[in-house]
């Protein structure tokens, strides 16, 4: 949902401007010696801004562009399933991984990575028909 992302950093650079406060920072993005993004086992990169698509992922959000991507997919990335048997072994039931899906909205939230006012619409970006029945 960058969307969601980019009008809470506006509303950040927009307070900082007016009354001084400073934005929300994330933890950096961890890049290695290659130098190049650190990821964990689903290839999702380690630090940056954390959304619920990254912490409660049923699909593999990056940066980088598929191998057969538009050009549309240089500037916005590209998605990857992640194998069912995965996602069962992360996500038992649906109830669960909406759950950790709420607890993820929730968490960009009060770091201010997303506005209070659209959890609504960060809630409803989950996809719990991508896991099995």
């Amino acid at each position: 949902p960058h969307h969601l992302v980019a009008k809470a950093a506006l509303r950040s650079l927009d307070r900082w401007v007016r009354d001084g406060e400073a934005p929300p920072q994330a933890t950096p993005l961890e890049i290695d010696d290659g130098p190049s993004m650190v990821r964990d086992d689903l290839g999702i990169a380690r630090g940056g801004v954390r959304t619920p698509l990254v912490d409660a992922p049923v699909e593999v959000l990056s940066g980088d562009p598929g191998p057969t991507s538009s050009v549309i997919c240089l500037l916005l990335g590209s998605t990857s399933p992640i194998p069912q048997d995965r996602l069962a072994e992360m996500f038992p039931s649906r109830e669960l991984y909406l759950e950790k899906f709420e607890a993820a909205a929730d968490e960009a939230i009060a770091a201010g990575f997303v506005l209070e006012e659209d959890r609504d619409a960060l809630l409803a970006t989950a996809k719990p028909e991508l896991l099995g029945a």
